[in-house]
């Protein structure tokens, strides 16, 4: 038997993929009703009118039309995907938002990433309470 030999295996040429798509973490704050603000209960629904209606008035009812999916809301802050060719519209949108019928809105974007790993934990948020309870304060 003969061990010697030399096989050719093709050569396998690879690369890196990305996802196509952007997740962020938004809040909303209702400043115009005051202590009414903490008996909203927000919904997908609600965070969706939400950024529908700030798409619609900062790029109209043409440029405003992005597909997005609301896919987590918790309390009054949510994590919305986006393509990420429509990520900077919804972003701008989200930040000139300011009202939802005649209820003032504001819409404040904590991080974006395309990674939905890294929404799962703010590691901010986290380091600062290890630094925290380490030191007593």
């Amino acid at each position: 038997m003969m061990f010697n030999q030399v096989t050719n295996v093709p050569r396998q040429w690879t690369r890196e993929v990305s996802c196509a798509d952007v997740f962020m973490s938004l809040s909303v704050s209702f400043p115009g009703l005051g202590a009414e603000a903490a008996t909203v209960t927000m919904t997908e629904q609600l965070f969706k009118s939400i950024l529908q209606e700030a798409l619609t008035d900062v790029y109209g009812l043409i440029g405003g039309a992005v597909n997005f999916v609301v896919l987590q809301v918790q309390g009054c802050s949510a994590i919305v995907r986006a393509h990420e060719r429509d990520a900077h519209k919804l972003w701008a949108a989200a930040v000139f938002a300011t009202k939802l019928g005649s209820a003032k809105v504001e819409v404040t974007v904590n991080r974006a990433s395309p990674f939905l790993m890294s929404m799962s934990v703010d590691s901010r948020a986290w380091a600062a309470s290890i630094v925290a309870g380490s030191f007593e304060l």
